[in-house]
């Protein structure tokens, strides 16, 4: 009988298992700062703006679901001025750039001693704001390779962007495992990638038969102990 892959990497998605999932795109019509910025631009109903067009990329991104592509934000906001579509972008990425929990960075440089780490997340826009939030956490030191869907082109359950990441870590798919909180997208990726699966299950999510994971944990701070066993 053949004994599993030792593991070799550990590919973890973003929100919901690093941080909490990103607040809507919505709220950045709160930021007083932007709508002054906005009006001063000509915009005679900034706010109005700032939710239809964070509506239009939220509709859109789901309407991809299916073939798990990623919307052209470029064509998607052609209507929008250059200098306005680069303000939104920005004032929607600090809206959904949140800091990860506080445990992440020593669970990291625990799981760091077994195995690589890479990052593999499903994004509307690209990732650059979650990674500097990731630096200034102390978490992104411990990841050797990172994926955001909006940069990459292709999304979870895709297995391209699996496949692409741990061809950067240098590791086959039978001596890895994924790590995600979401059945439909992180466990199925895993299957369609082969990868070995982790569910982070938390209490009162419901089960599916849709893909069933391998693991199941609680709690990200149970990984390492996961790993030593494995």
């Amino acid at each position: 009988m053949r004994l599993p892959d030792r593991v070799e990497a550990v590919l973890l998605d973003m929100g919901g298992v690093l941080l909490e999932e990103g607040s809507s795109y919505e709220r950045a019509a709160e930021d007083p700062a932007l709508i002054a910025t906005l009006l001063g631009m000509g915009i005679e109903s900034p706010r109005e703006l700032v939710r239809a067009r964070a509506r239009r990329m939220r509709d859109a991104y789901r309407a991809l679901e299916a073939q798990c592509t990623q919307p052209d934000l470029e064509v998607l906001l052609a209507d929008t001025p250059p200098a306005v579509r680069r303000l939104l972008l920005r004032a929607f990425a600090d809206v959904s750039n949140l800091r990860p929990y506080p445990y992440v960075a020593g669970v990291l440089r625990r799981l760091s001693r077994r195995a690589r780490i890479g990052l593999v997340s499903n994004t509307i826009i690209p990732g650059d704001h979650h990674r500097r939030a990731l630096e200034l956490a102390g978490a992104m030191r411990w990841i050797d390779a990172a994926a955001w869907s909006a940069s990459f082109g292709r999304r979870k359950p895709d297995p391209a962007i699996v496949h692409h990441v741990l061809g950067r870590l240098g590791v086959p798919p039978r001596r890895a495992l994924m790590v995600g909180d979401k059945i439909r997208t992180d466990v199925l990726v895993a299957r369609r990638a082969g990868v070995r699966s982790v569910h982070l299950r938390r209490r009162g999510t419901p089960v599916t038969d849709e893909a069933r994971p391998d693991f199941v944990i609680r709690d990200l701070r149970e990984l390492p102990a996961l790993l030593a066993r494995l």
